[in-house]
């Protein structure tokens, strides 16, 4: 695809719902994370605050994170009640397991996605690995298979990454092994690095960690502002980018306000 028409969904925590509007208004999928230890209710109210504003929340669910069949249920059923159409589902962290489920496809197989019904789900993808899972490509397919017999729209959203080439790569692997679904690539947001270094130690993300410390190294400052445009020009064949707003509401949104601006000049 055209990455001058690219399209960008943005993440946030449930807390940070009250700054959304910052954000340009094109900017319409806004993703709520599930914050390991935190109330379900959290990411329920701030989904219903989004749908007030206008934007389309996609909620995560995190498998790990769910105390009982019981309780997803009810998120699922709250959710629908409040106007919420689509859903992102991931494992979680491994050491934050509080119920029966232990990965994404125990959620898939309680049947209750197909009772609630939602016009779309998203699955995590990993281009470069999971740390909580040693066979992330394969449980992936798995997933898209699954989804594909139920006949349920679904979308790959990955993690962020920094290396043009692994993603590429990644993506074009996923095509050949027959996988048609929309991909949405994780983009860190403008940050410093020292920032971006931090989260991708956290989130296992091994090659862009050696990308930022190679800048860090070459620039001579780990306080560089990094702003990821290289990687928006060299990434392909996907349908939509997925901003990780590591440096901020008000710093990604004067970024994207710039990348709207190249895409009406080009």
């Amino acid at each position: 695809m055209n990455n001058n028409t690219s399209k960008w969904s943005l993440e946030i925590l449930p807390r940070h719902v009250e700054e959304v509007h910052q954000l340009p208004q094109w900017v319409e999928e806004i993703y709520v994370t599930m914050i390991p230890g935190s109330d379900v209710s959290e990411v329920i109210q701030a989904s219903a605050d989004l749908v007030e504003q206008g934007r389309t929340p996609i909620p995560h669910i995190a498998a790990r994170g769910l105390e009982s069949a019981e309780e997803f249920s009810s998120m699922l059923e709250s959710l629908k009640q409040k106007g919420v159409r689509h859903l992102l589902l991931i494992g979680g962290g491994v050491e934050d397991q509080q119920g029966p489920f232990t990965e994404v496809m125990d959620l898939m197989q309680t049947g209750e996605l197909q009772r609630v019904g939602f016009e779309e789900i998203g699955i995590a993808g990993h281009p470069e690995g999971n740390p909580s899972d040693p066979d992330a490509e394969n449980s992936l397919l798995r997933k898209t298979k699954w989804a594909e017999e139920q006949g349920i729209p679904t979308r790959i959203v990955t993690q962020w990454s920094f290396d043009s080439q692994v993603v590429n790569e990644w993506i074009g692997r996923l095509r050949d092994q027959g996988v048609n679904n929309p991909i949405h690539i994780g983009i860190p947001g403008p940050a410093t690095l020292k920032t971006l270094m931090r989260y991708a130690q956290v989130c296992g993300v091994r090659a862009s960690t050696e990308v930022l410390k190679k800048q860090g190294f070459n620039l001579g400052k780990l306080l560089f502002v990094n702003k990821p445009d290289r990687m928006v020009r060299e990434i392909q064949g996907h349908q939509q980018l997925h901003l990780f707003p590591f440096g901020g509401l008000g710093k990604a949104s004067e970024w994207l306000e710039q990348q709207q601006n190249l895409a009406s000049a080009a």
